[in-house]
Parts: structure tokens; C-alpha cells; sequence
């Protein structure tokens, strides 16, 4: 029974986001957040900045095709009641960021700074714009430069709850071994679906619901295919008539896939089974090599593959594995 437990730790660390791209992005915070400082309007009310999103909860990893990404929130000090056109701050927030070395967007739920280099976009970093209502709940600015005034609105979102709920969620080796199957499922997802299909958000909570950490139950160590194949298999269980559904578990508790049409949902249900059957065939195999190319047939060119003269060690097939509490 192979396990592979090697292969998948370093294939975390391989697709993990590298130094080099981690200190760019750092970089390019540290200067917007400068910039914003020195540039935004006097009118502007003050506000807070914190690091939101994969970045956050330390899930990121390094995009198949570049241009990785940063989540930043700004908290201005105001009321939705203060700016009943939430446009207005973000238009605040892009005119202190706009330079001529990047192109600054105002999207509908954040404002954009993407960084290119020879007309190819390198990475970017999204700023969302929240407001506090009286109840100290943080409210989206959802709007864009062309929507009509109607359709500019104050949405409740708890960026900075979720970020406390997932990280708190699991401890010590329970969280890294969370991370490790929350990362490989990205990549998965990017190898097999496309970004934009299957949102990571949607992934992160998913695991957060149902994620159970696994170790052997003989010498402890981590079992990271039974438990990525574990995930799948309760993801597939609570699949509905047609749909899965993960909400939020903050403000606004919205479904995280609503966006996916009916047939992409059933290729990403499609997808899971094949994913899940080949964990189950790659841990069958008597021999690690086989079991990575099973592996590596989804996860893509970055799971290792080891040669079979270094495969001579095979996992009893009377070990069990068993969850630990988190």
C-alpha cells in the first residue's frame, strides 16, 4: 500500500509560492500601502489596511501560468449611511494608487493594481473597500464605474472573521497538514478545471466543513492522500440534486459556488470521482513509483515521480490510518 507521503510534502513545497514571488508581492504591498498613505484624497475619511484572502490564511501557491495575487482590505472610518455611493471611496483609493508602472481597475468587489512587464501581466494585488455600519459589521463596497447608481451597494463581509475562523480552526500539525491539502486541491483544481471555474474560496471553506486531519495509526505520521481522498469523499456525500453548496460560514453567508452554471458544476463533480478513484488506485499499488504517476496524471508535472530503484520500501498493507482530533 503506498502512501506517498514523501512525494506530497515535497510537492507542497514545490508549488507553494516561491521567495522570489512572495517578496515581490510583499514589496509592492509595503509601496501601495505608501502610496495610498501619501496620495489619497484630504477628503477621504482615515482608514486601516489588513492582508486578507490565500495570502492571509497562508493557502497561496504559486499560479501554473504567473501572475499571482495579494488580497489587501481597507477599512474606512465611515458608515454605509456616510457614503450611500460606495464609488466614491473607491474612487479615493484609486486615484492615490494610479502610476504609470501599473494599470489601476475598479472592479465590483475591489480595486485592481495589476504589474506587467513586457505587456504580459506579472501579478496584482486586490484591494477591497469596506465601510463599518453600527453594529461594527464591515460592509462591502460592491460597484463598479459603470453600474448604475442603484446597483452601488453596501455589502455585509466579515473578511477579517473569516480569516480568524479557518486559521483557528485546526492546530499545530492538524493546520499544516489542512494547508498541505487545502494547496494540493488548488493546484489540482488549476491542472484539471481552470482557476476561474472552481473558486479557492469555495475549496478553502470546503475543507474547512469537512477537512478531518489522518495519520497512521502505527509510527503517526501524516497521511495526506487519505486525507485529501477523505475531503472528496464528504464533499461528494453532501453534493445535493445537482449542486454542491458551501456557504460562507460569516457574512454575508452566501454560497461560495452560486456562480458555477449547472454544467460546470457537473464537471467539477465528475472531476472529484476521478480524483478520488485515482487516490484510492495510487494507494492500492504495491510500489510508490506506480502510485506518483497515478498521482501525478492529476495533480499535474509538479508531483514527483521517484525512481523505481528508490521505491524499495512499501507500506504494510495491515497499516491503518486514523484521524486525530483537532
Amino acid at each position: 500500500m503506498a502512501h506517498a507521503q514523501t512525494q506530497f510534502e515535497n510537492f507542497h513545497s514545490t508549488i507553494l509560492l516561491g521567495y522570489d514571488e512572495s517578496s515581490v508581492l510583499r514589496d509592492r504591498r509595503e509601496t501601495l500601502l505608501n502610496d495610498l498613505k501619501n496620495n489619497i484624497s484630504k477628503d477621504a475619511p482615515k482608514y486601516e489596511t489588513f492582508n486578507q484572502g490565500s495570502y492571509a490564511l497562508y493557502t497561496g501557491i504559486s499560479p501554473i501560468e504567473g501572475d499571482p495575487d495579494m488580497d489587501i482590505g481597507v477599512i474606512f472610518d465611515c458608515a454605509p449611511k456616510d457614503y450611500p455611493d460606495p464609488l466614491t471611496l473607491k474612487k479615493y483609493v484609486r486615484d492615490a494608487l494610479t502610476r504609470h508602472n501599473r494599470t489601476v481597475k475598479i472592479r465590483r468587489p475591489c480595486v485592481t493594481v495589476t504589474y506587467f512587464k513586457d505587456g504580459e501581466a506579472t501579478h496584482h494585488i486586490d484591494l477591497a473597500v469596506y465601510s463599518v455600519n453600527g453594529n461594527g459589521q464591515t460592509q462591502l463596497a460592491r460597484c463598479r464605474e459603470t453600474d448604475a447608481k442603484e446597483d452601488r451597494i453596501w455589502e455585509p463581509s466579515e473578511a477579517r472573521e473569516l480569516t480568524s475562523k479557518i486559521i483557528d480552526r485546526f492546530k499545530d500539525n492538524d493546520r499544516q497538514q489542512f494547508r498541505r491539502v487545502v494547496r494540493a486541491l488548488k493546484r489540482w483544481r488549476d491542472n484539471k478545471i481552470g482557476h476561474k471555474n472552481v473558486p479557492s474560496i469555495g475549496l478553502t471553506v470546503a475543507a474547512y466543513n469537512w477537512f478531518t486531519p489522518k495519520y497512521d495509526s502505527v509510527d503517526g505520521k501524516p497521511r495526506d492522500l487519505i486525507a485529501i481522498r477523505d475531503l472528496i469523499n464528504q464533499m461528494l456525500s453532501n453534493w445535493g440534486f445537482s449542486r454542491l453548496v458551501v456557504n460562507l460560514p460569516v457574512a454575508p453567508y452566501c454560497d461560495l459556488f452560486k456562480r458555477m452554471s449547472d454544467t460546470q458544476m457537473k464537471d467539477f463533480k465528475e472531476r472529484l470521482e476521478t480524483l478520488r478513484n485515482a487516490l484510492n488506485e495510487a494507494e492500492s499499488q504495491p510500489d510508490t513509483h506506480e502510485a506518483c504517476k497515478i498521482l501525478q496524471k492529476q495533480f499535474g508535472e509538479d508531483f514527483p515521480v521517484p525512481e523505481k530503484s528508490s521505491t524499495t520500501k512499501k507500506t504494510s498493507s495491515g497499516v491503518s490510518v486514523s484521524g486525530r482530533s483537532a
